[in-house]
């Protein structure tokens, strides 16, 4: 596969391991080994091969900061092992997934509930409830079974990844956290750098999305980018 990265430099660390703190893009597809169906891929060719292609979706490799959890734990731990261009199938326990099924988290509510907020419930139907998503299991004598765990929990499941480039430079990986935890990278967004001072700007970024980025980065910068001593975020 040859791909083209724009507005990233591109170190490779011929047969050197990633480490904590690596800012990485990685292309991934993932299944449930239990059932061998496929539910994740970064890949447009890909997710039309295994049926997972959504018309709306925008496909593309994946930037994440090696062991800051923003893949599931086993994943994550599977990149400190791996080499820029490498690729690996990943076997992932659910201890180290979408964790274990807790039985606690599958309750009966009577339909009556869903009924006052005009739902009408059916096996399978995944719904934000009190903030938690959760899924119908059953609906029967006017009583619906819910279940709190990850649709996830209890399977091993399997990635296969490739690490295909290490994102250098700060500007750069300012830019990979903007997308990583914004969805996207609005290409109007400008970043100065000078005097171990950053300040990004964001044009038309929603207040509450602005006040959670500003957070992240507040964490994250401190922590990933030893040389700034202050990053200013606006809109």
């Amino acid at each position: 596969m040859s791909v083209i990265f724009l507005n990233c430099i591109h170190k490779l660390h011929a047969g050197e391991l990633m480490k904590e703190g690596d800012f990485v893009e990685i292309d991934y597809i993932s299944k449930n080994k239990n059932t061998g169906k496929y539910f994740d891929v970064t890949n447009e060719e890909k997710a039309k091969e295994y049926g997972l292609y959504e018309k709306n979706r925008i496909y593309k490799p994946v930037k994440v900061i090696v062991g800051a959890r923003h893949v599931i734990e086993g994943l994550d731990m599977a990149l400190l092992e791996m080499e820029i261009g490498e690729e690996r199938v990943i076997g992932v326990t659910p201890d180290l997934g979408f964790g274990k099924r807790d039985p606690k988290l599958v309750t009966t509510v009577p339909m009556r509930e869903f009924s006052r907020q005009g739902v009408m419930p059916r096996p399978g139907l995944s719904m934000d409830i009190g903030g938690k998503w959760a899924t119908v299991k059953s609906v029967s004598s006017g009583r619906v079974t819910i279940d709190f765990n990850h649709s996830l929990a209890g399977r091993t499941l399997e990635y296969t990844v490739k690490i295909l480039s290490v994102i250098e430079g700060t500007e750069n990986k300012l830019k990979a956290l903007l997308e990583l935890h914004m969805g996207y990278y609005n290409p109007k967004t400008t970043i100065t750098i000078e005097e171990g001072k950053a300040v990004l700007k964001v044009p038309g970024i929603k207040k509450e999305l602005e006040e959670a980025i500003r957070t992240i980065l507040k964490e994250e910068v401190g922590k990933y980018f030893p040389e700034l001593e202050e990053v200013e975020f606006s809109s």
